[in-house]
């Protein structure tokens, strides 16, 4: 049955928008436009892979599928020595991924270069693996 589907995919801001598949299409040549490493694609909460068909991924007419941004895992080492692993959309901010930090008081680099933590993991050029060294700013006198 070559019928093409109706499916509905819902991105991270909201938006809905429904597309037509064929059975045989592939996921990722459905939509065209979509950064696909960038997303993680689920229906029913169960991960999809995009290079697979309609038909493989068992989507019928009326299926629903949400795009997420993935996460980053990013390892932040604070003054003392301590490491932590933290997980950062692209569009997050790195203020509002570390909670409890008080940026006043601490500098931020990433291979020696200070970050503003007011801009994005995108805006940074943070990717997995990035380690970022948090240092207690001088005071001038």
């Amino acid at each position: 049955d070559l019928k093409t589907k109706q499916i509905t995919i819902t991105m991270p801001d909201g938006t809905k928008k429904v597309i037509e598949m064929k059975p045989d299409e592939k996921l990722e040549d459905a939509i065209p436009g979509i950064e696909w490493a960038r997303y993680s694609v689920k229906k029913n909460g169960k991960e999809l892979d995009p290079s697979q068909t309609a038909d493989l991924l068992n989507l019928d007419s009326g299926a629903v599928l949400n795009f997420d941004l993935k996460t980053k895992q990013i390892t932040i080492t604070m003054p003392d020595g301590t490491k932590k692993v933290i997980e950062m959309k692209p569009d997050e901010k790195l203020e509002d991924a570390i909670p409890g930090i008080e940026w006043a008081r601490y500098s931020v680099k990433k291979n020696g270069k200070e970050l503003d933590p007011s801009q994005t993991a995108d805006l940074l050029n943070l990717d997995s693996g990035a380690v970022l060294n948090f240092d207690l700013k001088t005071k001038q006198i």
